[in-house]
């Protein structure tokens, strides 16, 4: 029996916080790129906090397999920006 609760392929919001640095954004579309292919710029929104130090990215994407969000999941956690 499978207990995942998502029916793949689905709609995944993916939510990263890191410091709001010139590069960041760019960055970590990079790393979920390399999982999903290209990403475009309606995939993506951005919201930075209140005192301007953080910022949060969604990234909306397909995914395809639970294989797949753990693989984006430990690329992002690997990754000092995030």
């Amino acid at each position: 029996m499978d207990d995942d609760v998502f029916n793949f392929p689905c709609d995944y919001p993916i939510k990263i916080i890191g410091k709001d640095k010139p590069d960041f954004e760019s960055t970590v579309c990079n790393i979920i790129e390399l999982h999903v292919g290209k990403l475009h710029k309606n995939q993506i929104t951005s919201k930075v906090s209140s005192k301007g130090s953080y910022i949060s990215l969604t990234v909306r994407i397909i995914a395809t397999s639970r294989s797949q969000l753990d693989a984006i999941n430990k690329s992002l956690q690997n990754c000092p920006m995030v």
